[in-house]
């Protein structure tokens, strides 16, 4: 913005956007750096690296950590350079979709927006299902006296538990990350600029504390070599079963296709396992396409949302690193946590229970005070990253719906005039988000959270590879960017798209009772059969919402609405 005024640069952004198709109707009010804090807060290293850190170690011990998550650093950043390339050239709220339909067409756009979608309702789950635990076991179940936990039954049905005290906790915490998006933007963009201080500041002292207080030894107390291949799941189990019913109980018949597979210590050669293991590293990659939905709300789209995506995976990475390294250098005795099931409020999540192994690391080389204290300024961090989360997710399928490309597409695309917010469209996603966790918990239990952030990881890689394919093999968006790769685009891209291919075929294995398979198996069909009964040939892609002057007369009334609300 140097030598134009912040009026100046907002001007050309809405310039751009009316390029677009589209009228002002978000309140533009964000910087740089909240643009930037946005993608970091729903990454969250102190959310996605916590809650699947267990389920790292039983796939692989130490190595998910030390060789696994710059492993995947490195692919990650690709991707995201790859999209943030893109970004520059098309700052609009509907992101990927936009991005798919202009490059190529609107059935590619269709696509993307689905898979975008679908990933958004899963991330938003997970982030707020996790919270929602750590806030339980940190914060109010110790102030209730035990009398309200995390496996409280709130509401059954015969046998079958359908809300927990963790959903209870997650609905509660949900409704509030709402509000408070629907009340503005300029309320959320602080509260993620918190975040981003609020997740380094705790990483430092729970690292730091670690390292200078830490009671425990990886090699002497856990028994495990730093950097070797170690899975420490004995007891787990998984099996594709085709069709799903078959043969699960003596009287029906045999399935058409099974395959079993045991526990990961059993895998040969013990390589395979480790793969398995990088859920836990990309699965925290994820989210960072928020930049680009929120970039008709940025002051500089065009560089903000580009940089913003990109640096969010970065300083993510070493920060996540530290954070990690610190708890994979401490591991006490993890016999509680795995080997056993008779104790529900200690095993590790993996084993159908509950995500304990950070609290446990902490607490055992902390002791209950220190470690308490920091587990719930991690439960904290969970929450900043759910408001975050849901902003983007409401953004995302705020886009769609202006373009009808969805059944209530009229009622999900307006936007307050009080608050300038897609209101609606964000109601639906946190009712939404919540639905699809209730039926993972019915469906896998304790083991909800690995059904809910695979299935996030696969759809939302496979959203961000349409992109980075379609950058690939088309030219005209090129034109259009201002922040660049240069030569080393067309390679980066190809890397990119690489690594999308390889975890989509990884996380789709259910290991630890995730069903993300089936569940894939299932959205596709069911988008197939909407795509091709109605979408194809109704849904006409990004609209252009009138002329240069009919776009500025929506902006006129959004500006008149508001002086007869605060008048």
């Amino acid at each position: 913005m140097q030598g134009r005024s912040r009026d100046d640069v907002i001007q050309q952004d809405i310039k751009d956007l009316h390029q677009l198709g589209y009228a002002q109707e978000l309140f533009r009010t964000m910087g740089g750096f909240s643009n930037f804090a946005i993608s970091f807060s729903i990454i969250s290293i102190l959310t996605g690296a916590v809650i699947l850190y267990d389920y790292g170690l039983a796939w692989a011990g130490t190595a998910a950590v030390l060789i696994g998550w710059p492993l995947v650093t490195v692919f990650v950043l690709t991707i995201a350079a790859s999209m943030a390339e893109i970004a520059s050239a098309y700052p609009t709220a509907g992101g990927l979709y936009y991005w798919a339909s202009k490059m190529k067409d609107k059935n590619w756009g269709w696509w993307t927006a689905w898979f975008n979608l679908i990933g958004q309702f899963a991330i938003v789950a997970g982030i707020n299902f996790a919270a929602a635990f750590f806030l339980n076991q940190t914060i109010i179940t110790p102030l209730v006296g035990n009398s309200y936990q995390n496996t409280t039954e709130i509401l059954k049905i015969g046998d079958t538990l359908l809300v927990s005290g963790q959903l209870l906790t997650m609905a509660i915490l949900m409704a509030g990350q709402l509000l408070l998006n629907i009340v503005g933007i300029r309320i959320v963009a602080i509260l993620n600029q918190i975040s981003v201080w609020w997740h380094i500041a705790f990483v430092i002292l729970i690292a730091g504390s670690l390292f200078l207080l830490g009671t425990k030894s990886t090699e002497v107390d856990s028994g495990l070599k730093l950097f070797a291949i170690q899975p420490l799941d004995t007891l787990g189990s998984w099996e594709i079963r085709i069709p799903p019913w078959a043969g699960v109980d003596p009287d029906t018949s045999a399935p058409l296709f099974l395959l079993s597979m045991g526990a990961a210590n059993t895998y040969a050669p013990v390589f395979v396992a480790f793969f398995f293991s990088l859920l836990l590293a990309n699965w925290t990659y994820t989210g960072y396409d928020a930049s680009a939905h929120v970039a008709e709300e940025t002051v500089g789209a065009r560089v903000a949302s580009a940089w913003g995506l990109f640096l969010s995976v970065a300083v993510s990475a070493v920060v996540g690193f530290i954070f990690l390294l610190a708890l994979t250098l401490h591991l006490p005795d993890l016999t509680p946590l795995f080997g056993q099931l008779d104790d529900p409020e200690k095993y590790s999540q993996y084993y159908f229970g509950n995500n304990a192994a950070v609290n446990y690391i902490l607490t055992e080389n902390l002791g209950a005070g220190l470690g308490g204290l920091f587990g719930g300024a991690i439960a904290i961090a969970m929450a900043f990253a759910g408001l975050s989360s849901v902003a983007s997710a409401g953004r995302m399928l705020y886009a769609l719906a202006r373009d009808d490309g969805m059944p209530g597409s009229g009622w999900l695309k307006k936007v307050s005039h009080r608050y300038r917010t897609p209101a609606n469209a964000l109601v639906a996603m946190v009712v939404g988000a919540f639905i699809l966790t209730v039926v993972a918990f019915m469906a896998g239990g304790g083991t909800a959270i690995v059904i809910v952030t695979a299935i996030s990881t696969i759809f939302l890689y496979a959203a961000y590879g349409v992109t980075v394919y379609l950058g690939l093999t088309t030219r005209e968006w090129m034109t259009h960017r201002v922040w660049s790769l240069g030569r080393w685009s067309r390679p980066i891209a190809m890397i990119a798209l690489a690594w999308v291919l390889i975890l989509m075929v990884l996380f789709s294995f259910p290991t630890s009772g995730n069903i993300s398979i089936t569940f894939m198996l299932i959205v596709l069909l069911a988008l197939a059969v909407y795509y091709y009964g109605w979408a194809k040939s109704r849904f006409q892609g990004p609209r252009i919402m009138g002329a240069d002057d009919t776009l500025t007369e929506i902006e006129r009334e959004f500006e008149q609405a508001a002086e007869t609300i605060v008048s």
